[in-house]
């Protein structure tokens, strides 16, 4: 019962302080909303980005061509154990010459059809799938020395590009969301330490008749949480409406089916919730950053 006055004490307070520095709150609220905004928009495409890169790396694979003559099972198995062993390699695929025929006639036309039988001149092949698709030309080249390996293909530079490409964008996101987390935690901590500055007396007779620090400091770290609550409110909105809407729109995909998009039940969730999570945290911590950092300064 005891805590439960306590706190709300410390609610009261903390909406007391915020009414008294309103246009200061409103600044802060104002400027946190814009950055948790940027952030949910980065997360949103860090996503999308992450998603996209997995789905297509799942799919990249190494075309290895045999030789000739390598047709008995005792050989092609162990080929197959070397290409294996590697360390970047995650699954082997065996491909006969029948199953490349009609890889080839699928994706070449039914001229090729003619080859069928006795005469298809193709070699057995494996279609080797990766853990690390960014390493795939150095895997290749390893495959490609193996005995009894004739070729190995790739997709070339196009395909070393995109997924480099991908990479890149996912690590400029997370650079960019830690950023706009000390861009937030910067602003709310000069809101507080302002509020603070602006109490010095009051602080210093709660002092005199025996108030703990923890006692001085939680309404300071309450008004943050609730500085970063407020602002995520609009963020989640704009999240929550605003992908659907998006969404809709774009009928759930990119340009193609290949790049389809999240649907709005899991952006809302997980982008919307992350919005609210960061937007308590950073104002919670950077509240108890600034009032600790005074109050070990005036004691």
């Amino acid at each position: 019962m005891k805590g439960l006055r306590t706190f709300l004490y410390e609610l009261k307070y903390a909406f007391l302080q915020m009414k008294r520095h309103i246009m200061l709150c409103f600044s802060a609220i104002s400027a946190i909303g814009i950055t948790l905004l940027l952030i949910g928009a980065v997360l949103i495409i860090g996503l999308h980005v992450n998603y996209f890169s997995n789905d297509v790396q799942k799919d990249l694979s190494i075309h290895v061509i045999l030789n000739e003559d390598i047709k008995d099972e005792a050989s092609i198995q162990d080929i197959n154990d070397k290409i294996s062993k590697l360390k970047n390699v995650d699954k082997v695929e065996f491909s006969s010459k029948d199953n490349e025929l009609e890889l080839m006639i699928k994706e070449k036309g039914s001229a090729f059809k003619a080859y069928r039988g006795d005469s298809n001149p193709l070699s057995n092949a494996f279609f080797v799938y990766l853990k690390d698709a960014s390493n795939i030309r150095k895997t290749s080249a390893q495959i490609k020395k193996i005995d009894g390996v004739a070729s190995t293909a790739f997709g070339g530079d196009s395909v070393t590009s995109l997924v480099e490409m991908l990479n890149m964008i996912q690590k400029i996101g997370l650079g960019l969301v830690a950023l706009l987390v000390i861009l937030s935690l910067y602003l709310i901590y000069n809101t507080i330490r302002t509020t603070i500055d602006s109490r010095q007396d009051e602080i210093m007779i709660m002092r005199t008749v025996g108030a703990t620090n923890g006692f001085i400091s939680n309404p300071f770290i309450v008004e943050g949480i609730l500085i970063g609550l407020l602002g995520a409110v609009i963020p989640y909105l704009i999240v929550h409406f605003g992908y659907e809407k998006l969404y809709t729109s774009l009928g759930g995909q990119l340009f193609t089916p290949m790049f389809a998009m999240f649907k709005p039940s899991t952006i809302r969730f997980q982008v919307g919730f992350s919005i609210i999570l960061v937007g308590v945290l950073i104002g919670g911590f950077a509240s108890l950053l600034a009032a600790r950092k005074y109050l070990k300064m005036k004691r």
